[in-house]
């Protein structure tokens, strides 16, 4: 197989970095915050994923909790353990359960064609929900406030994943990341805008390109990334995704539409708002020139098979309202025998 020039210079970069990771002050864990707290290592039975658990020692059943997913980069550079170490410390100081699973898709070293490296970001796609599910079926936590981050190649895994699971991610943030956009490619018909993303970057890491890459790739496909660029090569400090985070809660409200398709009338659907604060209004517009209505969890009927553009407008306790749409094709492609579709309007 014939190798371009922008890809052998990506090989080539991608083995210096390699080499200097190895001897680089700035790249070995160093972790000295104390985490008295419960180390839990467990199997995701599925797919047979290793993940770590943390649990900070002042956790309590009673509250809900943030939860950051962590990815690490490639192997043996970076490991489950190694990005575990690294933030369980952080985790028992700032409050928040902490995972690090296992994956496969993480190797920033060997540059795989787009076929076989989607397929391994599938599978660790799979693993990481069927991980975060399990979390949150054991433990507290909130769900707008679940983040997933990585370092190095492990920002394959935070690009893929959560820019197709927005409905799971509240914000995603990749530091010194590895970036190729055919490997991104299937995210298109997934991406939110409103999705926060931070993008950091060493101004002297031999990933910075990669990371110029993404910035513009995300921005080409309609969204505004944070980016942070720092002094220094390929640095582990992960404080800079925690402040992210913080200020994703406290400045960026999460909002989205949850469609419910009802079992037995293929026209007839609930709409349900995901709302990170307490909603003071809402309004809804079904798009189909039926009267707006202003029910928290309306259930509506279509009169005719179309493609429909949700609206649903939410108000905050003070300021402007926060709008969001989405595109329905009406009656939903459904798994099974189709539900029977009526017209009481009869023949157009």
């Amino acid at each position: 197989m014939r190798l371009s020039t922008r890809n052998f210079c990506r090989i080539g970069a991608a083995v210096l970095a390699m080499v200097l990771l190895v001897g680089c002050a700035g790249c070995p864990v160093i972790s000295n915050r104390p985490a008295p707290g419960r180390v839990i290592e467990e199997r995701e039975t599925e797919h047979d994923r290793r993940y770590r658990l943390y649990i900070p020692t002042r956790y309590r059943s009673d509250a809900q909790w943030a939860l950051v997913v962590a990815c690490h980069g490639t192997p043996p550079w970076d490991t489950m353990d190694l990005q575990f170490k690294e933030w369980k410390g952080l985790a028992e100081e700032k409050g928040f359960l902490l995972v690090v699973p296992e994956l496969v898709g993480t190797r920033g070293d060997i540059l795989l064609s787009p076929d076989e490296q989607i397929r391994r970001q599938k599978a660790d796609e799979q693993a990481i929900l069927d991980i975060v599910r399990a979390v949150k079926a054991s433990w507290s936590v909130h769900s707008a406030r679940v983040f997933l981050t990585g370092w190095s190649a492990g920002g394959y895994a935070v690009l893929f994943t959560g820019l197709r699971n927005p409905d799971v991610f509240r914000a995603l943030s990749v530091r010194q990341g590895n970036f190729d956009p055919a490997y991104v490619e299937p995210c298109v018909p997934f991406l939110d805008r409103f999705q926060p993303v931070q993008i950091m970057y060493g101004d002297a890491d031999l990933l910075k390109d990669q990371a110029l890459e993404s910035i513009e790739w995300l921005r080409g496909h309609g969204m505004e990334p944070t980016v942070l660029e720092r002094p220094g090569t390929h640095r582990r400090e992960p404080v800079p995704m925690v402040e992210f985070f913080k200020e994703v809660i406290r400045r960026r409200p999460w909002v989205r539409i949850n469609v419910i398709d009802d079992p037995e009338e293929a026209m007839r659907l609930t709409f349900e708002p995901h709302v990170s604060f307490e909603p003071q209004r809402i309004l809804w517009d079904f798009g189909d020139g039926t009267p707006h209505v202003s029910e928290t969890r309306p259930t509506h009927r279509y009169a005719q098979p179309g493609t429909y553009t949700v609206r649903m407008a939410v108000w905050p306790e003070s300021g402007d309202p926060h709008v969001r749409q989405v595109q329905l094709i009406v009656p939903r492609p459904r798994l099974g025998a189709p539900a029977t579709v009526t017209n009481e309007a009869g023949p157009g």
